[in-house]
């Protein structure tokens, strides 16, 4: 057993485990650095400086983020009387999939026309698009969309960094989505800082993505060509591609127009079935999460019949 502990698998699994139980304060959670450096990038993004010159900026700043954490985080490894123990702790601190579910039961209890105000406001925090036009239907497809993508960046992403490489990878992944949500191209004046942290996150989360969509592709393996071309429609292809699988699992329609810093921007919309209801986002959260957590049970099938046939 202590070996099993001790083991890549078994910290993965027990680290997604206590965080999905245990409560914790939203101030410790890595999400709150986002004000942060969000501050941070608009001190350095140089609004007067030139397309090459803002991405140049935003390039150093992703540096000067990263570089410190990881040398931090190296040097407090090495101090610590137990590197499993600390492994564990420290993965535990990065992945942030609690706040999610309390997400979407919020908006399936307030996600009525009565309640539609207060669920502006609740969600308002989670979204970057304008919330004050949203409809009961465009809430959901909102919330939807969101929860299916901060469970990529939040939770999957740094369960596979920590995979390929240990807490250095699942730092990694953890800093690159929160400085692409801080500087979010979806807001203007970031459009061009926020390139290389966008880039990055794009190309860190292609491989969460594909193993997040390889069970739900595998049961649509005639339809499959038709569904990955609607997806690549999306602005982010790969990611597109997984919400095309899911809607068309649950049988739901999301994308669709919506406003950002007061533009109106017409997204594709992927799927055609229903518009979604306030039981949808919780049900892509499940199904997305569920994936998840039938890889961590694999990896540690895997790594208990290696330890017993070895």
């Amino acid at each position: 057993m202590t070996a099993l502990a001790s083991t890549t698998a078994a910290i993965m699994v027990g680290a997604a485990l206590l965080e999905a139980l245990l409560p914790w304060p939203a101030r410790f959670r890595p999400g709150a650095a986002v004000p942060l450096l969000t501050r941070l990038g608009q001190k350095v993004y140089r609004p007067d400086g030139t397309p090459r010159q803002q991405s140049q900026a935003g390039l150093l700043a992703l540096l000067v983020v990263w570089v410190p954490c990881a040398a931090g985080l190296w040097a407090v490894r090495n101090l610590s009387l137990s590197e499993p123990l600390f492994d564990l702790l420290f993965l535990l601190l990065m992945l942030e999939s609690r706040p999610l579910r309390e997400l979407a039961r919020g908006s399936c209890a307030l996600a009525t026309q009565e309640t539609l105000v207060v669920a502006r406001l609740q969600v308002a925090p989670w979204l970057k698009r304008e919330t004050g036009k949203l409809s009961v239907m465009g809430l959901n497809k909102a919330v939807s969309e969101t929860c299916v993508l901060r469970l990529v960046g939040q939770w999957a992403a740094p369960l596979l960094g920590f995979a390929l490489a240990g807490v250095q990878g699942a730092l990694l992944w953890r800093l690159v989505q929160l400085m692409n949500q801080s500087w979010s191209r979806k807001d203007p004046a970031f459009d061009h800082f926020g390139r290389a942290a966008s880039a990055l996150y794009q190309g860190l989360n292609a491989s969460v993505i594909l193993l997040l969509a390889l069970p739900l592709l595998a049961s649509r393996l005639k339809q499959a060509a038709q569904l990955l071309r609607s997806g690549a429609l999306w602005p982010y292809p790969a990611m597109g591609m997984l919400l095309t699988l899911l809607v068309d699992k649950c049988r739901i329609r999301l994308g669709g127009p919506r406003y950002y810093q007061g533009t109106l921007q017409r997204w594709p919309i992927l799927g055609s079935g229903d518009d979604p209801d306030g039981e949808s986002p919780r049900k892509v959260l499940n199904i997305l999460q569920g994936i998840g957590w039938g890889w961590l049970m694999l990896a540690l099938l895997v790594t208990v019949a290696g330890l017993v046939h070895g």
